[in-house]
């Protein structure tokens, strides 16, 4: 008796697990077109020139007293962004990157703490900004 229900729990195991495999990850620099530091640059667009003016007058409509903000950028750098997981975890965005931390003034006009932002380019137009230094569905091509 106790080796009938041992057997059946394998096949009923075996029956839901087969053929479960996981989904495949993508790969940045999987085109054809020619490949610069392991992906192409026709994929991502040309780099943003006038970043920092662009993200000034973004964050100008977005936070209070941006004018009398203080902004620090990096250099733009290539990255994808992968839809959730629920979706199917393909890629949903590929372009520029720029790391930024702004430090906006209080009421009083005291500096407050820098909170760093990652704003997403297409081209020279801005797509989205993050608050942080990392999101899971985000991939830094150059570091």
């Amino acid at each position: 008796m106790n080796k009938t229900f041992k057997f059946m729990g394998i096949v009923l195991a075996t029956a839901l697990f087969s053929g479960c495999v996981p989904a495949p990850k993508p790969q940045a620099g999987t085109t054809l077109g020619r490949s610069v530091g392991g992906a192409s640059a026709l994929e991502y667009g040309s780099r943003p020139s006038s970043y920092a003016s662009s993200i000034r007058s973004y964050f100008s409509t977005k936070l209070a007293r941006a004018n009398e903000a203080q902004y620090k950028f990096s250099e733009p750098k290539r990255a994808y962004k992968r839809k959730g997981f629920a979706y199917g975890g393909d890629v949903d965005w590929k372009g520029w990157l720029v790391e930024t931390s702004v430090a906006t003034t209080s009421r009083s006009g005291r500096l407050l703490t820098p909170k760093p932002y990652m704003v997403l380019f297409t081209g020279n137009q801005i797509v989205e900004h993050i608050l942080g230094n990392s999101h899971k569905l985000l991939v830094k091509v150059d570091k």
